[in-house]
């Protein structure tokens, strides 16, 4: 009797093996954009244990469930904010599409050994949704051109996003500074949630802001990590002269000819040669008359 208390005493005191289940890494998005999708993985190393389940929660509310040594493996559980792609789904990775804005939230993996322990450990890491603009930043209130001494007031606009969208002015690909801006401004639209945002550009324009007689003008809209878009608007010189008044122009180093006073018909002017001739054969024709005169007298 006392020998079978003792194997009794020896089993139930024997020391259960410990578990080392690990979680490696939990990959969530900090965040995500709400129409797009966010790809969970949950990273983890059994060492001596085996598998029995991996969980996810999002808000303390399981939605998705992988079970090892099962049939049918996979299961999701309707949750709202959470849609599962199975087909992109398994162990380690699960796959939400639709992203709305009832998708954030608090997502935890939880990963189990198999009995009689049923280890589990579990991490947790937080969603935002972002509602990013449909549209890049748009610009109201520019000309084509401008003289020098102008004012130029434009508005840079982005559609509705939730958080506002961060706006900046460039000219000529550099960061204007706080006296060429007014704002920001926030509008609201049809949804409590969206805003649009407007930044005021306003300065008189100078000679240096044209570069080679153009100026570049752009607006960024930023919503980090997710969002970047930019709008880029080419400003001409309104003084520049215009590209006919050159064509007259004689080329380099062509000389214009000369002009002359108009005397009128010169072709029945004789020339210099002809007259010389003309009074020279009129002296020889008096020296003949008196030669024959001379010859009557005599």
């Amino acid at each position: 009797m006392r020998i079978y208390l003792l194997i009794a005493t020896l089993l139930l005191t024997k020391q259960a093996p410990v578990s080392c289940v690990r979680l490696l890494e939990l990959q969530v998005p900090a965040q995500a954009a709400e129409g797009g999708e966010a790809i969970l993985g949950c990273q983890f190393d059994m060492e001596r244990d085996i598998l029995y389940s991996v969980k996810w929660y999002k808000d303390g509310r399981e939605f998705y469930r992988y079970v090892h040594d099962s049939q049918r493996p996979i299961n999701h559980f309707a949750t709202p904010g959470v849609m599962v792609d199975v087909r992109r789904s398994s162990s380690t990775v699960v796959t939400l599409v639709h992203l709305t804005r009832e998708s954030a939230g608090l997502y935890r993996c939880e990963v189990s050994g198999e009995a009689p322990l049923f280890a589990t450990v579990h991490e947790e890491k937080y969603i935002t949704i972002y509602l990013l603009p449909e549209t890049k930043p748009i610009l109201t209130g520019l000309k084509e051109k401008y003289d020098v001494g102008d004012r130029i007031r434009a508005n840079c606009t982005s559609s509705g996003s939730r958080p506002e969208a961060q706006l900046k002015w460039l000219i000529n690909n550099k960061l204007v500074g706080k006296n060429y801006i007014r704002g920001p401004w926030y509008r609201a639209t049809m949804r409590d949630d969206v805003t649009e945002t407007i930044l005021e550009l306003k300065f008189t324009v100078g000679s240096h802001h044209f570069n080679f007689d153009t100026m570049e003008l752009k607006c960024q809209a930023t919503i980090a990590p997710l969002y970047q878009q930019e709008t880029v608007y080419q400003v001409l010189r309104k003084d520049i002269p215009p590209l006919d008044s050159f064509t007259d122009m004689p080329e380099l180093g062509e000389q214009p000819l000369p002009t002359f006073p108009h005397f009128g018909d010169t072709s029945k002017l004789p020339l210099e040669n002809e007259t010389d001739a003309a009074g020279t054969g009129l002296h020889l024709d008096k020296l003949l008359v008196l030669f024959i005169l001379l010859l009557i007298n005599l």
